[in-house]
């Protein structure tokens, strides 16, 4: 659903263009092998792909397609995993938590020739989770109350998209990233909290 999400925001672009998508490292090396020496320009990847991951990934890609821009798409950054990233070769990180116009942000700049990291990774102050519930529920936004009502009111991804006139990329971006202030693993817990709350 992410991925298909994602491809229509980007195809809604007129500036940018979707060439594939790949389930597996495997299924991207057989097209870039095929594609020939500029297969795109840039290459928004997983951390977390099947065998190969995207770490394992990153080195071959800079021997193999030292033009191609890769934009590493991923859960929180932390300074270890960004240094990682940068000496293996990476233009940048947005992590899944990003909304859509942060994402198109990046891939623009990162073809731009910039490279784009998060500030609290460089700086070693990456954001993680702390406390219980009642004080995670003090670091949701708005925004993301607001959904968190609608999915305790029983509304689809798709239906929150059009209620608040959002792209179902961004409602699941919001989703994800409430779900994981909050340590909850389904939307079953996430309507029990609602319910609890008053949200």
């Amino acid at each position: 659903m992410l991925t298909q999400s994602l491809a229509r925001l980007l195809d809604e672009q007129t500036d940018l263009r979707v060439l594939g998508q790949f389930g597996t490292g495997h299924d991207l090396l057989t097209w870039l092998s095929k594609a020939g020496n500029s297969p795109a320009d840039v290459l928004l990847l997983d951390l977390h792909l099947p065998a190969p991951d995207g770490l394992t990934l990153l080195p071959q890609l800079r021997r193999q397609w030292p033009e191609l821009r890769v934009l590493v798409f991923s859960t929180a950054a932390t300074p270890e995993l960004i240094g990682r990233l940068t000496a293996a070769g990476a233009s940048g990180f947005v992590p899944k938590s990003a909304d859509a116009n942060q994402l198109l942000h990046a891939i623009r700049a990162v073809h731009a020739g910039q490279r784009i990291f998060p500030e609290c990774a460089a700086e070693g102050t990456a954001s993680t989770p702390i406390g219980g519930p009642e004080e995670q529920l003090q670091r949701l936004s708005p925004r993301e109350k607001e959904i968190v009502g609608l999915v305790r009111a029983g509304l689809t991804t798709r239906e929150i998209a059009e209620q608040l006139y959002l792209s179902e990329f961004t409602v699941s971006t919001h989703r994800r990233n409430l779900m994981h202030k909050l340590k909850l693993h389904n939307v079953a817990a996430l309507v029990q909290f609602a319910n609890e709350k008053g949200l």
